[in-house]
């Protein structure tokens, strides 16, 4: 097994310096401490370090691990890096699980002393049944390609150079080279997903397949080598069906039409955006369907407006702008046409009461100027062609009188209500600033 180990660590670090350091990320467990040893014993002698996380949450336990990690690094002269995390606490303030809130501190922290430090590599201790796990559980929630991978060999500066081994493998490895570990307990229990699979679906599978783990392997790398040619074939088909905008984007409807596998193009375009399965099916419905739908993810929004779908990441209302107000005598040769960008005219004799800003709410309605008539805001914003997100940008300015009566005076930044306007018969006039609020 060593010298295997040591020829996946040679082509996992292949454009290693002369000053090369590694990270080792060293739990305690038999996957890490295997890892640890193999790197103590390697030929290729490249100098590491160990970094241990004490997550807390299994009382007196955690702390063992640590000492554990602590004493092996002193026997052999290894420098170690330890840190602590009240992780329940973390998870709880995140909203997130447990095995999430200690993914973010351990790789959050690992980064942090890879840079501090000036490590070249990561090693993380994965090995192939960690792999076939995540491809299970990718295939069980729903994924594309990428996710039927199961876990890269490398990322960055991240390395796995235990993937090309099995659980069993290791466990043999650890026996006959009489490597000293600690074993979570929790990972004989079947309460997460990932110790279900690992305790009670993998057994059968290698009841029906004795080498069910080469099978997926092979089937994986297979994955893999199609998903690089889908990302290719993307990066040609993304130009004629999706524009981006800023953070936004918007999907060609028409160029969607046309196309043999919409679904699957589709899919790829909202790929990273929260969409469940359900949603996804339900947006490609909507393609042949009228506008107007919205479908909302825990971090996008998608509208279905009249000739695209708009994707919008989601974010926090919009905060409603400031609006400034001054009163001027009438200029001579005065046009309120020119007036700058967020700025609007209106006669000050026709002010009674006070002006403010608001957004717009249900039953809104002005004389849009050159009209006589009064027209619903809701109605002025469908001829604009704004779609929901655009509409919850738009504000109105309104007067509101001594007995609490409000009167829409302009649509902030766009057209003033026609009682309002600047006639022959102005003498002053009030400028209406809208402006940003810092």
């Amino acid at each position: 097994m060593q010298e295997k180990f040591d020829e996946m660590l040679d082509r996992l670090t292949a454009n290693r310096s002369e000053k090369c350091r590694v990270l080792v990320a060293v739990s305690g467990g038999i996957d890490s401490m295997t890892m640890a040893t193999l790197f103590l014993k390697s030929s290729l002698g490249i100098p590491f370090s160990v970094a241990h996380v004490n997550f807390n949450l299994r009382p007196g336990d955690c702390d063992e691990d640590q000492r554990l990690v602590r004493s092996w690094c002193g026997r052999n002269g290894v420098e170690f890096f330890t840190t602590s995390y009240d992780t329940s606490a973390y998870a709880k303030d995140s909203s997130i699980s447990t095995q999430m809130a200690a993914r973010d501190l351990r790789y959050g922290w690992f980064a942090s002393l890879v840079k501090e430090k000036g490590f070249e590599y990561l090693a993380i201790a994965h090995n192939l049944n960690d792999s076939v796990e995540t491809f299970f559980l990718n295939l069980l929630r729903g994924t594309g390609l990428r996710g039927l991978a199961g876990i890269k060999v490398s990322n960055g500066c991240i390395i796995r150079p235990l993937m090309g081994f099995t659980r069993e493998e290791i466990e043999r490895f650890a026996v006959a080279s009489q490597v000293e570990y600690r074993e979570d307990y929790t990972n004989r229990e079947s309460h997460y997903s990932r110790n279900r699979l690992r305790n009670e679906v993998f057994p059968h599978l290698k009841m029906i397949n004795s080498s069910f783990l080469s099978t997926i392997k092979g089937e994986m790398k297979r994955f893999s080598q199609i998903g690089e040619i889908m990302d290719e074939l993307y990066l040609q088909k993304e130009p004629s069906l999706l524009k981006r905008s800023g953070d936004m984007f918007s999907i060609d409807i028409e160029a969607l039409r046309g196309e043999r596998h919409r679904s699957y193009w589709l899919f790829r375009m909202l790929e990273g955006c929260g969409f469940n399965e359900s949603q996804l099916s339900q947006i490609e419905a909507s393609v042949d369907a009228q506008s107007g739908k919205v479908f909302n993810s825990p971090t996008h929004t998608l509208v279905r407006d009249r000739n695209c779908l708009k994707v919008y990441p989601a974010s926090e209302p919009p905060q409603l702008p400031g609006l400034v107000v001054r009163k001027m005598a009438l200029p001579a040769g005065f046009n309120p046409k020119n007036a700058p960008q967020g700025v609007q005219y209106v006669d000050a004799a026709k002010i009674r009461g006070t002006l403010s800003i608001r957004r717009p709410k249900a039953g809104d309605r002005f004389k849009p100027f050159g009209m006589k008539g009064f027209k619903l805001l809701s109605d002025y914003f469908i001829d604009l062609k704004l779609d929901v997100e655009q509409k919850k940008q738009e504000a109105v300015i309104v007067l509101t009188d001594g007995k609490g009566s409000e009167r829409i005076v302009a649509v902030a930044g766009r057209r003033i209500d026609d009682d309002f306007k600047i006639t022959s018969k102005t003498t002053a006039i009030l400028v209406c600033e809208v402006t940003s609020r810092q």
